[in-house]
């Protein structure tokens, strides 16, 4: 490194210029340090969080969710007769008898031949029946309100890893213990309850049911754990007086991701049910997301501009205390060229030791807060520890961004400087 300075004339008087103003060009590298810092922890916190709830929604969640959808505008007998008679432009009388509305029952019909189907779909990875509920849940004196998930265990186990966010239990005690009960971890807490502990499980239906507590499963995000519970598909048919056959969803994970939403249209359509693919159903939640990453770039552009500015005014003293020897070089023979290649190697010089400098400090910074217990328990998710993700290309991106920074903060005073006129510099002296 020092004979490559000692040999190049024009690095050589870059790094003199520098050094002659010492604390200004620390203050120069430090701003590049600490935006590309600020660039490293704000993005990988960030976007951490933002994977860890994307991980777990596609490995919790159906990739197509298959339901009946509720019809929320129908059409009256009414509607239909006013039109009928604009239609018809006669004069007829019309007789409406009292139109009274039907509850409409959420089963899908010929449920478990449509899962027999979907397994067959060689884009299917697989298919699994849902029966979901509204419960209240007893422990002692202490009451709440739940919903409880009717599942095949094997099934939901094979596709959504139940097991692997087993708290305490085994979800596979459901299939062996007639009346068990698996509960989300925030629910378990509000109820007081522990494994092996009994609570009274009520329906909507009026049926109640005394069951064990088999296991507490806890998934980290926040909406389940707090509110559902774990069941055998017959004892949700059992608490809703229904027959073996009842389902109301059917849960598929498909073998291409990205695929989802153009499958969920295919179902749809084949089917006659609602197919909601697990981008739609998550669209607030990620439209939050891209709010949170506009407001990163903006902060970090933000810093960034701010440290530009102070290399730019850095270089531009520098350009006005060294004007006799600018003045000098030019007359010993240095062109324009050369000149503003030396002030452009002054700001490159700030951008690569300030980003190599930003890159230490953010990798250091993140890989100490993802140390430190934060135990998060409100709001949508819950963790021990912070999700700091180190994806290598925020480096890269930090880095880059920083030297370009830098050298278009250079630019505009080695532009000046070499159109300095050494003839009028001199004789002003």
């Amino acid at each position: 490194m020092q004979k490559t300075i000692d040999r190049n004339p024009i690095i050589r008087i870059a790094v003199r210029h520098l050094l002659s103003k010492k604390k200004q060009t620390l203050v120069a590298v430090l701003g590049v340090t600490f935006g590309i810092a600020a660039f490293i922890f704000q993005a990988g916190i960030i976007t951490g969080i933002q994977s860890f709830f994307k991980d777990r929604t596609i490995e919790l969640s159906a990739h197509i969710h298959l339901f009946k959808a509720n019809q929320t505008v129908k059409e009256s007998i009414l509607e239909r007769s006013f039109l009928q008679i604009n239609t018809e432009k006669n004069n007829q009388w019309l007789v409406v008898n009292n139109q009274k509305n039907l509850e409409e029952s959420p089963r899908i019909r010929n449920g478990y031949q449509i899962i027999k189907a979907l397994e067959e779909d060689e884009d299917v990875l697989g298919a699994t029946p849902f029966l979901g509920l509204q419960i209240i849940i007893r422990a002692g004196l202490t009451q709440t309100g739940a919903r409880a998930a009717g599942i095949d265990v094997d099934r939901e186990n094979f596709l959504f890893n139940v097991q692997k966010y087993m708290k305490t239990g085994d979800i596979n005690q459901l299939k062996t213990i007639g009346n068990g009960i698996v509960l989300g971890a925030g629910l378990a807490d509000n109820l007081g309850a522990k494994l092996n502990d009994f609570v009274v499980v009520s329906s909507p239906k009026g049926v109640t049911l005394e069951m064990k507590v088999v296991g507490i499963n806890r998934t980290g995000i926040t909406s389940l754990d707090d509110t559902r519970a774990y069941i055998t598909i017959s004892n949700a048919q059992k608490l809703l007086l229904a027959d073996g056959a009842y389902i109301t969803d059917i849960n598929i994970k498909i073998k291409d991701l990205e695929r989802a939403a153009e499958l969920a249209e295919v179902y749809q359509r084949r089917y006659n049910y609602k197919a909601e693919d697990w981008i739609k159903a998550n669209e607030g939640i990620f439209t939050i997301f891209k709010l949170q990453n506009m407001a990163i770039y903006m902060v970090i552009a933000s810093i960034m501009l701010v440290a530009g500015f102070g290399i730019f005014n850095i270089l531009t003293m520098i350009i006005y205390e060294k004007m006799p020897d600018i003045a000098i070089l030019k007359a010993v023979g240095y062109t324009d060229r050369d000149i503003k290649a030396i002030f452009l190697t002054e700001s490159v010089f700030i951008g690569f030791c300030g980003g190599i400098l930003g890159l230490l400090l953010g990798f250091g910074l993140s890989k100490l807060i993802s140390n430190i217990p934060v135990n998060v328990n409100k709001g949508i998710l819950a963790f021990e520890y912070l999700m700091i993700n180190f994806n290598p290309w925020f480096y890269v991106t930090a880095f880059v961004l920083g030297l370009l920074v830098t050298a278009l903060a250079g630019y505009f005073p080695a532009k000046k400087a070499s159109q300095v006129d050494p003839i009028t510099i001199i004789r002003g002296k």
